[in-house]
């Protein structure tokens, strides 16, 4: 007998003769190909542990660095606190050193002025035009003295800075 042609109509019962049994043969090619590849219980246990493990040590190294950092910054702020206690230790030695340049300035300015005086020096009296220095020593020393008056001999300029004979080592004794 001859075998059917596939131009018949006659259907006959087997697998390989039905339409489409190619596509599903190669489906489940595939389903079983996938389920190979599929991991296992064991495999995503594996995986999860590694991953764990990678975890731990990215951790690790992150609490390192951040241990570094910190005695950084500690090492830092000490030296700030340090810096700070020298800039005031600095800022009080200069601003002593500028009370004694301005006291060693008026010593000066007050040497100056003795100089110029004879030695004279009245603090405290103010300076003023319309009274003469001799005027204001002998009113300030009488009411120093209690006395009621100043006394009644005239200031003579010539004899001032006259030299007794015989006193203070005078040769003409």
């Amino acid at each position: 007998m001859a075998p059917p042609s596939p131009s018949s109509s006659s259907v006959t019962g087997s697998a390989t003769d039905m339409p489409g049994t190619d596509a599903l043969t190669q489906m489940s090619a595939d389903l079983a190909a996938i389920s190979a590849n599929m991991l296992t219980r064991g495999d995503k246990t594996a995986l999860v542990s590694e991953l764990r493990t990678v975890i731990r040590e990215e951790i690790a190294a992150v609490r390192r660095d951040l241990t570094a950092l910190e005695q950084r910054v500690d090492e830092l702020e000490e030296h700030r606190l340090h810096t700070t206690h020298h800039q005031q230790a600095a800022d009080l030695a200069t601003t002593r050193q500028g009370n004694i340049l301005l006291e060693l300035r008026r010593q000066v300015e007050d040497l100056d002025n003795r100089g110029r005086r004879n030695n004279i020096r009245v603090r405290g009296l103010p300076e003023s035009d319309d009274e003469s220095p001799r005027e204001l020593l002998t009113g300030l020393f009488v009411q120093l003295l209690g006395e009621d008056a100043p006394p009644k001999y005239p200031w003579n300029k010539h004899t001032e800075h006259y030299v007794v004979p015989g006193v203070m080592g005078n040769p003409e004794t």
